[in-house]
């Protein structure tokens, strides 16, 4: 829960790119609409945006610009303005590890305010300028299943299917409004969902053997190697056993589906 139980805190909470964010209202100087090009605040400050700075895509103009008070004054322009909030008993998140590493220093963590989640950031720490997206962290071997367990939750992701040992399964809950995506891609990382008093890093299993990290509807919760991770799915088959042996390493078949289930040692990967 918050760590800010007394008192007021004030936050100005926007949306830039695809991720909200809040951000200290004692940082903020000014909300204004931009110049007619978009670029510029009254032709003296120029406008940069948020998104792209953090290392997303850049934001459609012309947007709104928040003027930051830090040295030099910095302009950024973010999709919306959400509101001004008192977010002081509001739930507060540290940030999970395994998140790339340029956004740490970003952010202290994230608070869920009326049931979305808000990256709090540091304005100080903001860069000024668009440099090269971080480097994503080094990719986890793959290990695959020397064996199926006896019981598994099988999912599919991105067309495929996968199987979870159903020991390692809390519950399998929908994406939901409080689901945030990152601004930049973290390896096997699509975002973070709040969830029994933490924050669940999402993880695409296809982004684990090279695949773009992508979004789905439905997140399996799951404890690997003492982690909570959570575990993007299109849909949810249900959970089956006598899985045999198929003829690619790690892949298996089991009575009623169609196609094999890849079986990777999550236990393994996550330590």
């Amino acid at each position: 829960m918050s760590p800010f139980e007394s008192g007021r805190r004030l936050c100005l909470l926007v949306e830039a790119g695809e991720t909200r964010y809040a951000v200290e209202a004692t940082s903020v100087m000014e909300v204004a609409m931009p110049g007619a090009r978009g670029t510029s605040l009254r032709g003296v400050l120029e406008v940069k945006d948020l998104s792209a700075l953090l290392g997303g895509a850049p934001e459609e103009v012309p947007g709104m610009v928040v003027v930051l008070d830090v040295s030099p004054t910095l302009a950024v322009r973010v999709r919306s303005v959400v509101e001004v909030a008192d977010v002081a008993r509001d739930p507060f998140f540290l940030l999970p590890p395994g998140l790339a590493d340029s956004l740490a220093p970003l952010s202290r963590g994230a608070v869920l305010h009326k049931d979305r989640l808000y990256l709090e950031l540091i304005v100080e720490a903001l860069p000024h300028r668009v440099g090269p997206r971080a480097v994503p962290p080094e990719p986890r071997p793959v290990h695959w299943a020397d064996a199926p367990p006896e019981r598994a939750l099988v999912l599919e992701s991105q067309g495929v299917l996968f199987g979870v040992p159903l020991g390692c399964v809390s519950q399998v809950v929908p994406k939901g409004v409080s689901f945030s995506v990152l601004p930049v891609q973290s390896g096997p990382v699509a975002g973070v969902y709040p969830h029994a008093q933490a924050l669940w890093p999402i993880c695409s299993v296809p982004a684990l053997l090279g695949a773009p990290a992508r979004v789905e509807d439905l997140f399996v919760l799951t404890e690997l190697a003492g982690r909570t991770v959570g575990l993007a799915a299109t849909r949810v088959l249900g959970v089956l056993q006598k899985f045999k042996p198929a003829e690619l390493m790690g892949t298996f078949k089991a009575p009623g589906l169609p196609d094999p289930v890849m079986f990777l040692d999550l236990q393994r990967m996550f330590s």
